[in-house]
């Protein structure tokens, strides 16, 4: 009877060790399900953030594009005040002509309030541009801290979701928790951290003809206005060696970098020539321009050369900066600027160790033990022997603490995910956030230097923390490969 008891006894705690352990690696593989669903659920949600990134920052150029055009037709348009300028100073240094001078002042006068009229409305049509690509730009940022939210390991995260999910109708509703991930969020802030944005938008304007080159060689004639006038009093305006071109940068010229986008300018030159019957043709320079900059700057300007007292050589007082200036810029340490802003990714790094900058996302999914409680399931037992009075052995099958004391009660399991950049067709083209060809996919949790710990990296066991990472130290060190 005695050998019958003590053969129970060892039958009875193998049985029950047996459904502990399985019962462990049940949870095990429900925990590591939820972590690889939410690592590519944050992957999932990491590509199409970048792709839709991509396509904001393709709308912001447009606007861009656009901003540039309307301040190129307000420089174009413009130079109907210089050649007016242009035709009265040749009209007055020719007697035979001295009497258009009247008509081309009426006629002058006729235009001078439309003409306020419609360059009024372009400087709000250029604000309401910038305001419109600004507004894009704000989305993106929008975006971008939600995705940070929800591979952060927080509440919103979709570990917590799943985990929630995972734990409905289960006798122990709180056991199931996300793990903090900051090294996810780290990764998309590093991502998204890089130089050269302001040029690739801003300079994309300069493929649009008529920003770079409207002006050209013509004889101006028409029935009607300026020109109608000209032509009843026997002259013929010409616009020769004709340029204009718009522009982002510190001053005005070409050559300005993008990268600096304080003001946004537009100007247009062309050698103009007024002829009147018996007199020599009289030839000038004319130019416009007009400059714009964000609206605590009170710098924004709009000119045309020659001038006359009678037409002057630029807009007056505060219509400047009414017509002509774009959003404000806060922090003004800053400022002035006039780019629209969005977001960037890291061009920098070109390092295939580190997958080239793109994101790899952790999910931690870990669960509690304790929130069991003592005696939950009749296998996991718990017992003293008291052999002697002096005397006590105890036996622990819950999985709490080690015989040396290391609490393991908190089971823990990661999943990876990593968003990547492929566009079909062009295998070696960089990671960027300018079209829209991001993809997502599982990997594994060494997939670069930071994760690898034969490799210095640090990232898992930031992660996981102790005493798992502990534990998974000394297995790598002791040649263990399971984590590929």
């Amino acid at each position: 009877m005695v050998l019958f008891c003590l053969t129970m006894l060892l039958v009875t705690l193998m049985v029950c060790l047996t459904l502990s352990f399985s019962m462990k690696t049940r949870e095990k593989m429900e925990a590591q399900n939820i972590a690889d669903l939410a690592a590519y659920s944050g992957a999932v949600a990491t590509a199409r953030t970048f792709n839709s990134i991509a396509l904001m920052r393709r709308a912001q150029t447009g606007s861009l594009v656009a901003m540039s055009s309307v301040m190129s037709l307000i420089s174009w348009t413009s130079m109907l005040r210089a050649n007016v300028n242009a035709a009265r100073m040749a009209a007055s240094g020719c007697p035979a002509a001295a009497f258009a001078l009247k008509d081309l002042d009426e006629a002058n006068d006729q235009i001078e309030e439309k003409w306020h009229e419609l360059d009024a409305k372009a400087g709000v049509q250029a604000y309401n541009i910038q305001l419109l690509g600004n507004h894009l730009g704000s989305m993106q940022g929008m975006m971008f801290q939600r995705l940070q939210e929800s591979v952060s390991g927080g509440p919103k995260s979709f570990v917590a979701q799943f985990a929630t999910m995972a734990s409905k109708g289960s006798r122990f509703p709180n056991e199931l928790r996300a793990g903090p991930t900051p090294v996810s969020v780290s990764e998309l802030i590093y991502a998204t951290t890089g130089g050269g944005y302001a040029i690739d938008n801003a300079m994309a304007t300069r493929g649009y003809e008529f920003i770079t080159h409207r002006q050209t060689d013509l004889a101006a004639v028409a029935t009607g206005g300026i020109l109608g006038t000209l032509g009843a009093a026997g002259g013929r305006l010409r616009v020769m060696q004709g340029g204009g071109s718009a522009y982002w940068g510190k001053s005005l010229g070409h050559g300005g970098r993008a990268d600096a986008p304080w003001f946004t300018w537009a100007e247009d030159h062309a050698l103009v020539e007024v002829t009147f019957p018996g007199c020599a043709p009289f030839t000038v320079m004319a130019t416009a321009g007009v400059k714009a900059t964000d609206k605590e700057d009170d710098t924004d300007n709009h000119w045309w050369t020659p001038a006359t007292p009678r037409l002057g050589d630029q807009d007056v007082g505060m219509e400047k900066q009414y017509r002509h200036t774009l959003l404000s810029c806060w922090p003004r340490e800053y400022c002035p600027s006039t780019f629209i802003g969005g977001m960037a990714y890291n061009t920098d790094d070109h390092s295939a160790d580190n997958n080239w900058a793109e994101p790899k996302i952790y999910a931690l999914a870990q669960r509690d033990y304790k929130q069991r409680g003592t005696n939950t399931d009749p296998w996991e037992l718990t017992f003293t022997f008291r052999f002697t009075p002096t005397s006590n052995s105890g036996f622990d099958n819950r999985g709490w603490v080690l015989g040396n004391g290391t609490d393991i009660s908190v089971q823990s399991a990661l999943g990876t995910g990593l968003a990547y950049y492929h566009r079909p067709g062009h295998w070696n083209e960089a990671p960027n956030l300018w079209n829209p060809f991001w993809r997502a996919t599982l990997v594994s949790a060494d997939t670069d230097n930071g994760g690898d710990l034969a490799r210095g990296g640090t990232d898992m066991v930031t992660t996981v923390g102790e005493p798992g990472a502990g534990a998974l130290q000394a297995l790598i060190q002791a040649g263990y490969k399971g984590v590929h």
